[in-house]
């Protein structure tokens, strides 16, 4: 079956874009049965993410073993039909640097958004939701686990699967556009199957999915887009979360009051579209290629953006 897969997806484009599509499709929908079989052990994850995520063992069990199987689709797809390592998917190259200035960057993109809402808003609370009652040491020890277990390991996850995977395997092929833009409606999906639907958060999904997918096409570095997505989901998560979830990392809760709902709902889509822009202006100037591409040629590209 395997052999046979292979053959056709070398031989039609057709067929490369079902597999590749398929295979992030199955590596981000093997969250629904894993909702289903949490469900039978009296786990309920859904409407328990984003800022909603309650960290009990079994949440934190699952969310692990979804990031697992979904990382091992994404491994078994690579080594079985596409015959390449998991370290082609932008793995390659220094890890700490790009992983640091992605990380300032994504901070400071958000940032940006929560400075606009805080200046619309009729009023501003800022809570600190650091519990005088918990050790030092216990909140730290929480601190750390919603750190690198949850705000790292689900940017690797999520760009492992939806940009690394489907950009590397069809860049060659097809117009980066188009993947970008399948992308971004499966990532906003998969957040949404897990929490109410809103235009307004749905397009801010998709446009944050296309800037990760534009860093990743013109910096062919893994580590430069997570280390944005994690510094993105930090700053929300630490100053902008609920003051009933210090044990995800909360340290101060903002409360903003009355502020115009055009503004709450697409001053975060107006900041991404500038910064869109921006990133294309930088990659005209070579600035990926300069200090970020590893064996990144983009002369032998079919397609340029």
């Amino acid at each position: 079956m395997i052999k046979l897969v292979r053959k056709k997806y070398k031989k039609y484009l057709a067929v490369k874009i079902v597999v590749v599509i398929l295979v992030v499709l199955f590596s981000v929908g093997i969250m629904m049965p894993l909702v289903k079989i949490a469900e039978l052990f009296g786990i309920n994850l859904k409407g328990n993410g984003g800022l909603n995520f309650k960290v009990t063992f079994g949440n934190i069990f699952f969310f692990f073993l979804y990031g697992a199987c979904s990382i091992i689709i994404i491994w078994l797809a690579q080594k079985y039909i596409h015959k390449k390592r998991l370290s082609e998917l932008g793995f390659r190259g220094k890890i700490g640097l790009p992983s640091l200035i992605g990380f300032l960057v994504g901070a400071v993109l958000v940032s940006i958004t929560y400075i606009i809402l805080i200046l619309n808003a009729e009023s501003v609370t800022i809570i600190n939701v650091f519990p005088e009652d918990v050790p030092l040491l216990t909140y730290v020890g929480y601190y750390i686990y919603f750190f690198i277990g949850f705000v790292v390991w689900n940017s690797l996850i999520e760009e492992l699967a939806t940009r690394a995977y489907p950009i590397q395997n069809l860049k060659k092929h097809m117009n980066p556009h188009i993947i970008f833009t399948i992308m971004g409606l499966i990532f906003a999906g998969g957040h949404l199957f897990l929490n109410d639907f809103n235009i307004g958060y749905f397009l801010s999904l998709f446009m944050f999915s296309y800037i990760f997918s534009l860093v990743y096409y013109y910096s062919d570095s893994i580590w430069l887009v997570i280390g944005m997505h994690s510094g993105i989901n930090w700053i929300g998560f630490t100053f902008m979360g609920t003051s009933s979830n210090w044990k995800l990392g909360a340290l101060y809760n903002t409360e903003l009051s009355t502020i115009p709902s055009w503004i709450f709902n697409y001053a975060n889509v107006f900041v991404q579209f500038l910064f869109i822009l921006l990133i294309v202006f930088l990659n005209k100037k070579g600035f990926f290629k300069k200090y970020f591409a590893v064996n990144n040629k983009y002369s032998n590209r079919k397609y340029r953006v």
